[in-house]
């Protein structure tokens, strides 16, 4: 299937509009590469995006993460790559005002995001895809399922599951039917090898109020089976992540079903102290491995390329204890490539490394007890004025945020506006949020919480979420620095972070000028903590390496 045969079929069905999303039925989860309708076909790989196909021309919407990478990915004479922060429903307010009849495929869009279009965008029609035009939007690959033993997770699965059960007699609820793959993952204690990068188990899961569970995978008959011994009975569901189509399923079975927020969201941003625990472990394993790469980049740079790096690190963090995968595809980005946000270095695209620039390096890790996500950029060789004045910027506002105490209920549109500032006052900024929740081992990217522009979510004790400010300039070179951090009490009613990332900064990049007092002091007292930590688990060589690196400012 191709652009034009979707534009032929509109033409023949007298539609106007196709909207396509990567989602498939597991909505808001990563995708395999076969399922990816909106790479099959533009080209686009990126994480995030919408396309809309209408008969005569097709608009890709990203957002600022991915506008040079969409423009590169996708012909020109196919696509118009549209870089937006509007949603789907917002841009076809403003850019859509004629009656359009759009098809949209049911189990890829949520029952919110339909019912929104319809009650937002009434002048249209919005028509769903029973044809089916797009083909099999779910893999037949067989996953490799295991279980996430309690001593990493602290809470066995029957447990997990009361607390549901719980909540649901609160509710009178006499089912829940979770959608939610990352949810049921957690609930059951359950992950899986299916997606590249996650660890989580795709699946559906029918919790019933006796605390009886079942789990559909891939057979959906069944669950239409079981819900029509719901006739009558009150079912739960989350309506922003529950497909359109599950919608009409449950209607046919004769259940009633009620908006009720997926509690599990929330429960597991916040980490027990078992997950705190390992959360920390974690990351002093891998700042090992960080370390052990940045040590040899120093010796190798002149004679490797980006992918050698993405092998390199895969290779030291796999000697780790209780590794299990990567937790996205290494971000390696030399020069020019590195101003592209999210750029994956492709045989391609690689590019040999020399001296003179700037490599961005954005990584992580699923371990059984936790995940990481770190960003460095390092000089390689001398680096410019210009390039030392960002690097230092970018830190002042990474600094700005990880020193930042706050007061309980601070959400994270707030935070996000105060690390700006620093580059702000120089007339910079960057187009992507500060920072994002972290799942445990489970998704690297993880709500309720982020550090972003918009979000509303009130940030607590025991979240995990990332700290990444950045600066880039296009055909030039990018900077973006980032640590994970957990959230904890700095005293009654007030929170602060504390950093989990174990790896220096490049002092090298690093214009000691520019810095207050309190910046300097907070630098020097991160480095003596990867000292104590760090330095007697590595090997000589790269704990001679580190010495010089954490040397007090």
């Amino acid at each position: 299937m191709t652009i034009n045969d979707i534009q032929d079929y509109l033409k023949q069905h007298d539609l106007n509009a196709y909207i396509v999303t990567r989602n498939n039925m597991f909505i808001g989860q990563d995708v395999l590469p076969e399922e990816n309708k909106i790479k099959e076909l533009t080209g686009f790989d990126g994480s995030a995006g919408n396309l809309i196909i209408f008969q005569n021309r097709a608009v890709l919407l990203v957002d600022g993460r991915y506008d040079i990478q969409a423009r590169q990915q996708t012909d020109p004479s196919m696509v118009e790559v549209i870089c937006t922060r509007d949603s789907v429903s917002s841009w076809l307010h403003y850019n859509i005002h004629e009656p359009q009849k759009f098809l949209y495929n049911p189990w890829c869009h949520s029952m919110s995001e339909v019912d929104y279009w319809r009650r937002s965008l009434n002048w249209h029609l919005f028509i769903e895809d029973k044809s089916n035009l797009l083909g099999d939007r779910v893999s037949s690959e067989q996953a490799e399922i295991f279980e996430l033993k309690e001593e990493f997770t602290g809470v066995s699965s029957e447990e997990k599951i009361s607390y549901l059960t719980e909540f649901m007699a609160k509710n009178r609820l006499d089912a829940y039917l979770l959608c939610e793959s990352d949810s049921v993952s957690w609930l059951m204690n359950l992950r899986s090898n299916i997606i590249p990068y996650s660890c989580i188990l795709r699946a559906y899961a029918l919790v019933h109020a006796n605390g009886e569970v079942s789990l559909y995978t891939s057979d959906f008959s069944k669950l239409v089976d079981e819900l029509s011994l719901l006739q009558g009975k009150s079912i739960g569901i989350n309506f922003s992540r529950t497909p359109k189509k599950v919608q009409d399923i449950i209607k046919i079975a004769g259940a009633v079903y009620r908006s009720v927020n997926n509690p599990i969201t929330d429960w597991k941003s916040i980490k027990n102290p078992v997950e705190i625990a390992g959360f920390k472990s974690c990351h002093i394993r891998d700042g090992v491995a960080v370390c052990r790469f940045l040590n040899w980049l120093d010796q190798n740079y002149a004679d490797i390329d980006e992918l050698k790096c993405v092998d390199k690190l895969r290779e030291l963090r796999r000697e780790q204890a209780e590794f299990y995968s990567e937790s996205f595809a290494t971000i390696a980005g030399f020069g020019a490539n590195g101003a592209i946000i999210h750029y994956q270095p492709t045989a391609e695209t690689n590019q040999k490394l020399n001296s003179g620039s700037l490599l961005l390096l954005d990584s992580g890790a699923h371990y059984y007890d936790g995940t990481t996500d770190i960003t460095r950029t390092v000089a390689l060789g001398q680096p410019s004025t210009t390039m030392i004045e960002d690097y230092t910027q970018v830190l002042k506002a990474h600094i700005a945020l990880t020193s930042q105490i706050f007061p309980v209920g601070t959400v994270g549109s707030q935070l996000d506006a105060i690390t700006r500032s620093a580059l702000w006052n120089n007339c910079k900024d960057y187009t992507h949020g500060t920072g994002h929740g972290v799942g445990y081992c489970l998704n690297v990217h993880e709500g309720p919480q982020s550090i972003s522009l918009k979000n509303q979510v009130p940030l607590q004790a025991g979240m995990v979420c990332s700290i990444e400010p950045g600066y880039y300039l296009e055909g030039q070179y990018g900077v973006r620095i980032e640590n994970l951090a957990l959230i904890v009490e700095a005293q009654e009613g007030w929170l602060k972070f504390e950093p989990l990332t174990m790896v220096p900064y490049d002092r090298n990049l690093i214009d000691k000028s520019k810095l207050t007092d309190a910046e300097i002091a907070w630098i020097n007292n991160y480095h003596q903590q990867l000292g104590e930590k760090l330095l007697p688990l590595l090997d000589e060589e790269t704990a001679r390496w580190l010495k010089n690196k954490i040397t007090p400012l």
